[in-house]
């Protein structure tokens, strides 16, 4: 996150990491990278996403599993919370959101789930089978995905996020005064 690049130094970049099961993007995300918008399934080790500080930094593993159905998930509609078009995550998936004044940090992290309070965000189960995809990169990075969500994805360094978490009560607090002072 900070320009460090601790992969340089690996001999053979790792393929696989672990990533928490309730976490991950559904095949037909777009993620931002510098080739272009790609679905997040085509991403393989060494390429470079666009994160949130403005930087390509490059994903050092890739954790797959799939997603079979009637697994939970949730689906955000297109046009809701600065998704593009419609995209399912994994209920636990960290999402950032422009706190726009409402606090003092600029960005609250929610997981998922939380934003099934909000208009255009429903609780589901996956329709069909499909792969869940976590990149991971040397350090904690948010990337830009289906254009304007901003979902945080873990290094292989671990630690504490520098992006805690909004508890249960306070995130509902947070996207209730959200939504009434701008739907």
């Amino acid at each position: 996150m900070f320009m460090q690049d601790i992969t340089r130094f690996a001999a053979t970049p790792v393929t696989t990491a672990p990533a928490g099961l309730n976490q991950g993007l559904i095949d037909g995300t777009l993620v931002e990278s510098a080739a272009g918008w790609q679905p997040v399934q085509t991403l393989k080790v060494g390429d470079s996403v666009y994160t949130l500080d403005g930087g390509l930094r490059r994903v050092v593993a890739l954790n797959r599993r799939e997603v079979l159905p009637g697994e939970p998930v949730v689906q955000i509609a297109g046009g809701h919370l600065d998704a593009s078009s419609d995209v399912m995550l994994m209920p636990g998936q960290g999402v950032l959101l422009d706190t726009v004044g409402l606090m003092a940090a600029p960005y609250a992290r929610v997981p998922a789930t939380t934003l099934t309070a909000c208009v255009g965000a429903t609780a589901t189960a996956a329709p069909r089978r499909a792969e869940v995809v976590t990149p991971i990169f040397a350090e904690e990075e948010v990337v830009w995905a289906q254009s304007g969500l901003l979902l945080l994805c873990p290094g292989v360094r671990g630690g504490e996020t520098d992006f805690p978490e909004l508890h249960a009560a306070a995130a509902k607090l947070f996207l209730t005064e959200r939504t009434r002072r701008f739907a």
